[in-house]
C-alpha cells in the first residue's frame, strides 16, 4: 500500500524527463503569446502565478529522492 510519504515524494528523475517535454511546450506557449502582443516577461509572470496557484494546491509540497 502507497503511504502518504511515498506518495509525496517526487523522483528526480522522472521530473528531469518531465521537464524536458515541458520545456517543449514552455517555448511554444511563451512564443504565441509573444506573437498576440504579449511580453515574455508578462507570460512568465503569468505563468508563475498559475504554478503558485497550482502548488498552493497540493496537500504538502513534493521532495526529490
Amino acid at each position: 500500500m502507497l503511504t502518504l510519504e511515498d506518495a509525496l515524494m517526487v523522483s528526480a528523475e522522472r521530473v528531469a524527463h518531465c521537464r524536458g517535454e515541458v520545456e517543449l511546450d514552455i517555448v511554444d506557449i511563451i512564443d504565441r503569446f509573444e506573437a498576440v502582443g504579449f511580453s515574455r516577461k508578462e507570460v512568465l509572470v503569468a505563468l508563475s502565478e498559475i504554478l503558485t496557484e497550482q502548488f498552493a494546491g497540493l496537500p504538502d509540497l513534493p521532495r526529490f529522492h
